[in-house]
């Protein structure tokens, strides 16, 4: 028990100076509060961090749900102008098929040159059609962050 110490004078084994033992427990006092507001800023700046974090999740929440809207919203549109092409490529072929037909049963060479000529029309105008129908152009927004 002569080995434990007091609050009488005593020297500290790194330092030279000696201080009185209301010092040693003022400054121990000093550095408690010291951490303790150290730990209270901490804390703050961490609840900071955190509502600063939630803000930013609800816009990046909120700027998917509005890029996926408006997706949405394209592809039904796209959707939409490829259902009418494809009607539309199934009417022309119809028409081609009724023109060949037609040549084939024709027995007039001038009737055979308009006919040929008008399969070759609508021929353009499927391609162009199916041209059409592979333009994929809409105005989908990429979502990328700023």
């Amino acid at each position: 028990m002569n080995n434990l110490p007091t609050l009488k004078k005593m020297n500290l084994p790194s330092l030279d100076v000696s201080y009185g033992a209301f010092d040693i427990i003022g400054n121990t006092i000093g550095r408690f509060f010291d951490y303790k507001r150290d730990t209270a800023m901490i804390e703050y700046e961490t609840e900071k961090v955190h509502a600063q974090t939630e803000i930013i999740i609800k816009k990046i929440d909120t700027e998917l749900t509005k890029a996926l809207d408006e997706n949405e919203k394209n592809y039904k549109k796209e959707e939409f102008r490829i259902k009418i092409v494809g009607k539309d490529i199934k009417r022309s072929g119809k028409d081609r098929s009724k023109i060949i037909d037609a040549i084939l049963q024709s027995k007039k060479p001038k009737l055979v040159r308009e006919l040929r000529l008008l399969l070759r029309d609508e021929n353009h105008a499927f391609l162009q059609k199916v041209t059409l129908l592979f333009s994929f152009n809409t105005d989908v927004k990429e979502l990328k962050g700023e």
